[in-house]
């Protein structure tokens, strides 16, 4: 039953909602290019080499279109399907840790973490990395407390590689830091050598390499472009993006696991549920711990920094406390620290609740203050209300301790769990103000005839590929052309679809074939004043606008309109 609610959870809500861009956009294209060109070895975005991240992802979209078709749903079907492994992973090791009703309470916390739901439904490489990371944790428990070592050794061995795949290096330095700090604690020298002999080094290598090794092979630079560029730059650079303070995962770790970081807390605050704590101090418990804090550490340290970085770290969280609760629910204690619990779970609803009432009557000019124009902010603010109204319905039964101590703590605990659920499903709908190049394509192809030219101005729009099916000329007025670069710099057709200046773009918008030209808002203005003829606004949205050299008409484009919600392969 609660495989099918998590299942139910992750995939009811896939499609509806334009792929954004960046991110969505990138890693639907990708797949959808590798199928167009035949060439699963070598990712292409915009027709050009991106070897930016490794093929694991882009391999398993291709496979879901493939069998689906390209579409949104099928493109997010990947980190959804990675989601629920991700829970079924987490209760499995969790019946080995704690026992049934801890892996029970570990998987509906996990499940009902913001970050974490929040990314099974969102097309990146994280959920995928962190579900490969989970069945690496599980796997090296297996290697310590388990009688057949080689068997899970090698399994380790295979997860940590698929993991590489997925995302890169990391997925093997954590496991990797994790059993070093584990051997200092435990000088578990058995399992050391049961991880470091013959068969799971040869199964790693055997799985990890041979796509690094033929790309390496057909593109010579490829191996400093992705390890130093990549990996090493973007970790200790922040001319590589992403630069943030060294505090930045606490209001991360503080928001993506809400509300049970409240839990946490009113816990850590007692006595008996510190004593509780400390019955987890077993070797499991060591693992988690040493896991979770070696994934914050890490990616703290770096100054590159994104908020799905320390996703791999929330299994083991929900875990230490589905384990931590599980001690606690015969004891008296547990009662009033649950209804304490649901209180400040009301509280911080009714705050967030009333601050998006202040915020939908503040002046006008408190939206570019707090930059709540733009897509994002919108969209975390919408969220976050759903959020908090669910969490209201769900918090105020169990308010009063009585009420908790009749229905019982667990029960209690997991109404919340269920609130939080519902909240976070219906708060996916916030998503559909993100910015996405759906619109503007749609209008686009809605029209295109063969022969028109379509540009992007002065901005990647990925997922402009994706819904056009089709190349889409890039101009930059400096040559430099982001993520692209590196593939654009060899691509034998580059002068034909990589523009620099705007020469060619005035010659080609005045030489009487039909020019669709994609902008930013904030970048018309720039754009229109040296367009002669005057362009025409074929489309806008509130991040895009299209504009054409010829004057569009409503009914030929009625006429010519076809019900499309992907690309052409």
């Amino acid at each position: 039953m609660g495989l099918v609610v998590v299942s139910a959870m992750c995939l009811s809500r896939l499609s509806g909602f334009g792929l954004a861009d960046p991110d969505e956009g990138r890693y639907a294209e990708i797949p959808r290019e590798m199928i167009k060109l035949g060439d699963w070895i070598n990712p292409h975005l915009a027709y050009v080499d991106y070897f930016e991240k490794p093929p694991l992802l882009y391999w398993l979209v291709a496979l879901s279109f493939r069998v689906f078709g390209a579409s949104e749903w099928a493109a997010r079907l990947v980190p959804a399907g990675a989601g629920i492994l991700g829970v079924v992973l987490t209760h499995a090791l969790g019946l080995r840790l704690f026992g049934r009703r801890a892996a029970v309470l570990a998987a509906a916390i996990l499940i009902t973490s913001p970050l974490y739901f929040a990314l099974s439904q969102v097309l990146v490489t994280d959920m995928l990395l962190t579900a490969c990371m989970t069945a690496t944790l599980l796997a090296l428990h297996q290697v310590h407390a388990g009688t057949h070592k080689r068997p899970w050794s090698v399994a380790a061995a295979v997860c940590a590689a698929l993991g590489v795949l997925a995302k890169g290096p990391v997925a093997l330095l954590i496991p990797g830091l994790t059993v070093l700090a584990f051997q200092l604690f435990r000088r578990d020298g058995t399992s050391v050598r049961a991880l470091v002999t013959p068969w799971p080094i040869v199964t790693f290598v055997a799985v990890a390499t041979p796509w690094f090794v033929a790309v390496s092979l057909a593109h010579p630079d490829f191996p400093y472009f992705y390890l130093v560029h990549e990996n090493i730059g973007r970790l200790w650079s922040s001319e590589a993006g992403h630069p943030e303070p060294l505090a930045y995962y606490v209001p991360v770790l503080l928001g993506g696991f809400f509300p049970w970081t409240i839990l946490v807390a009113l816990l850590a605050g007692t006595k008996r549920s510190r004593a509780a704590a400390r019955a987890l101090a077993s070797d499991g418990g060591l693992l988690l711990v040493l896991w979770s804090a070696i994934v914050v550490v890490a990616f703290t340290a770096v100054r590159a920094k994104l908020s799905p970085y320390v996703l791999p770290a929330f299994p083991a969280f929900a875990l230490l406390l589905g384990g931590w609760l599980d001690r606690l629910l015969d004891d008296p204690v547990l009662p009033s620290l649950v209804s304490r619990f649901a209180g400040c779970v009301c509280i911080v609803g009714a705050v967030m609740v009333v601050a998006r009432i202040v915020l939908a009557v503040a002046p006008a000019w408190s939206d570019a203050l707090l930059h709540l124009n733009s897509g994002s902010p919108q969209a975390f603010v919408s969220a976050g209300t759903i959020l908090a109204l669910a969490m209201l319905a769900t918090g105020l039964p169990s308010v009063q301790q009585r009420r908790v101590e009749r229905s019982g703590s667990l029960a209690a605990v997991l109404l919340v769990a269920a609130g939080a659920a519902c909240g976070q499903v219906a708060a996916v709908g916030a998503r559909g103000v993100l910015e996405t190049s759906r619109n503007v394509a749609l209008a686009i192809e809605a029209i295109r005839a063969p022969g028109d030219t379509v540009i992007a101005y002065r901005q990647i729009m990925q997922g402009l590929f994706f819904y056009t099916g089709d190349r889409v000329i890039q101009v930059d007025g400096a040559g430099v052309y982001g993520e692209l670069q590196f593939g654009a710099a060899s691509a034998p057709d580059a002068a034909d679809y990589f523009w620099i200046g705007r020469r060619r773009l005035r010659e080609q918008w005045q030489s009487g074939h039909r020019v669709f030209i994609v902008v930013e808002n904030e970048r018309e203005d720039e754009l229109t004043r040296f367009l002669d003829p005057p362009a025409h606004v074929l489309v806008r949205d509130d991040h895009r606008a299209v504009l054409v050299n010829f004057p569009p008409v409503a009914s030929a484009a009625a006429d010519r309109r076809h019900a499309r919600t992907g690309p052409v392969s």
